[in-house]
This record gives C-alpha cells, structure tokens and sequence, in this order.
C-alpha cells in the first residue's frame, strides 16, 4: 500500500548542518516519503530549541553529517504511511520532530517538509495558530517524561485530587518549566516555581501556586517554607534549568521538606557531591518514541490533543517570531544561544516555500 499523499508537490527547503559547528546552509532536498507509521508535514512554523545550538556547536546525538536540526514543527499533513490511523492528509498537526534519535536528516524540524511519527504527534484545534501550536512537542515530551516516568506520578484519571506534596519547578519560565507547571496543575499539584520577576504574574496564570526570584539568596528557605505553611511539603521537584547551582538548590528544598524525587535536565554537576536521601535522575525525552512509546502515544495522540482541545494546557512560554523562511534558522539558534528569558523563537514558513 503506497502513501497518499497530496498532488501538488513544491520544494523542500532545508537548514542544513554540513559538518561539525558549521553555520546552517539552505539547501533544497527532496520532499520525504513517509514509512508505515509516519507523516510527511508541511511546516508553517519551527520553533528553536536550546539542544538545536547545543548539537551545532558540540556534536550532541549526531553520527553523521550533513543533517538537519530541530525537533518542534507545527503544519499540515501532505501524506501518511500505510498503517497510519489517527491522521489524514490536511489535518493541522503539531509533532517531536525525530532527529535526535533516528539521525535521518528527514527527521530534522527545520525544512519545509519534516516526517514526523504518528506516535510523536497532535492535531491542533482550528483556533490554534501554527506559531501558538509549535511551542509544545519538545517541552511537553521533556516534561511528560519527567513527570509520569522519571517521578513515576500516575497518569491522571477523570476526577483529579489534591497532590498530598508540592512539586517544584526550577527555571518555570522556559518552555520546559512552562509544560511541567500546565501539568503538574493539571494532575493536583501545588506548584512552587521560581523565575526572573518580570515572569511572576504570567506563571500564576498557567497554575503556579506561588513564584519566587530564584536570585533571591534565600529562595531555598523560603520555597521551602512557604510550601510546608501551604501543608503541601515538596517531595518532587524538577530543574529545568541545570546550570551552575540549581541542581543542588532543589535538592536543598526537597531535602529540607524530606527528600524524594528530583529530575535534573542535565546531569549533576561533576563538581558537587550527590546528596544522599533523595533519588536524582534526567528525563530523555526521546525515550517516549523509542522504549517508553505507549506513553508517548497517550501523551501526545490522547491527552495533550484533547487538553488542547478543551484549554487545559495552553501555549506557552510567549512566542516571539524570530524571522520569516528556513533561512531564519541560523539568526534564531545565535539569538536562543546568546540567552532568551520567558520567549519561545519561532520560525514562521510562507505558502511560496
């Protein structure tokens, strides 16, 4: 059984990593052809990672060159695999972009056709803009991974009750820390969460229970205090920053509340000593479509389609439009890399690409 695909076919721009810290170069490649259970998508808007700059400047999770970066594309689907079965060609669809697992330039986000896996995939709804729609795959995997493995908290069920403990979000502003508020609210968390002051009010409006200056020099205290008043002691916390001292200020505050989980998005720094009594772990998002794929698929195909659906989760961190063409990509990788607080960078595409 072939793919169907659409009958106008027009040119695949692609940013494309020759070798090794190389600028992006446009190129046309060839349009892709999906396997039997992927799509072909016809990009609108590609938003900007920071493992994007991180793969060009020090190889991450690249075996081969020339390849294609990017893992967040929001558009239309032009054609569907032969055992793909919840999406159809025209549907509006945001997806993780599978580069960094499969290697296959195919795979990359920033062109103008991207395959995506059905099970690394959403339909957006009819509201949604493309560039609203491009902030969620990378952040939400990262964050649904951290949450329902890494912390092992249970997928939620129809009637959700209070979390008996706070949960921690360290660098809420980002596009990681902005998903794991949107889900920890969702699942009956208190959520305590630090980011720059200017990020305060947005981040009470997805949900957090209280935000605190993470310069502050007594935020571990005061975190720390504020959730044990709140009766909600905090025994799972989440870094979604992992630079210099974070990791050690949240284990700081969920050893002060009695210790339990916490997921770093890097690595504990090679300089500290782990700290005893509490269990520390990275969340790899990419496992979701590889040996975690039943919960991937209900991540992405059950329950953000449908919290998107019924407003439950919502854009975020604030989109800021980082320029127009594949062209762009380049200028948004420098800007994310120069350092970017509370904006997603989006790349928007024009019909005529």
């Amino acid at each position: 059984m072939m793919a169907i695909q659409t009958s106008k076919e027009r040119q695949n721009l692609a940013a494309v990593l020759g070798a090794p810290k190389e600028r992006l170069t446009t190129v046309s490649r060839p349009i892709p052809t999906p396997g039997p259970s992927e799509l072909v998508v016809r990009n609108y808007a590609i938003a900007a990672n920071p493992v994007d700059w991180k793969m060009q400047d020090y190889g991450f999770a690249i075996k081969e060159y020339p390849t294609v970066l990017g893992s967040d594309a929001c558009g239309v689907v032009t054609a569907i695999g032969p055992s793909v079965t919840r999406f159809q060609v025209g549907d509006r669809v945001t997806g993780f972009a599978g580069v960094i697992v499969s290697n296959d330039l195919n795979h990359g986000a920033w062109q103008t056709y991207t395959i995506l896996k059905e099970i690394a995939t959403m339909k957006i709804p009819d509201h949604m803009t493309y560039e609203e729609g491009s902030v969620f795959p990378m952040g939400m995997a990262t964050a649904g991974m951290a949450l329902f493995y890494n912390l092992g908290i249970p997928r939620p069920s129809r009637e959700t009750s209070a979390q008996q403990s706070g949960f921690l979000v360290w660098g809420a502003s980002s596009s990681v820390g902005s998903s794991a508020v949107q889900l920890a609210r969702n699942l009956g968390f208190r959520v305590f969460a630090t980011a720059s002051p200017a990020h305060h009010q947005y981040l009470r409006s997805l949900g957090a229970f209280e935000v605190f200056d993470y310069r502050d020099p007594d935020v571990v205290d005061k975190i720390a205090a504020s959730a044990r008043s709140a009766g909600t002691p905090i025994h799972l916390g989440f870094d979604t920053i992992t630079e210099g001292d974070t990791a050690q200020r949240c284990a700081d505050i969920v050893l002060a509340c009695g210790g339990e989980k916490l997921v770093l998005v890097g690595p504990w720094p090679s300089t500290e000593t782990k700290p005893e009594g509490i269990e520390i772990s990275m969340p790899l998002a990419a496992k979701l479509f590889t040996d975690q794929a039943q919960l991937g698929a209900w991540l992405f195909n059950e329950y953000l389609q449908n919290a998107l659906s019924n407003g439950s989760i919502v854009p975020a961190p604030r989109i800021e439009v980082a320029g127009g063409g594949i062209a762009a990509a380049q200028k948004a990788l420098d800007r994310l890399k120069a350092g970017v607080s509370g904006r997603k960078l989006v790349v928007t595409l024009a019909d005529a690409e």
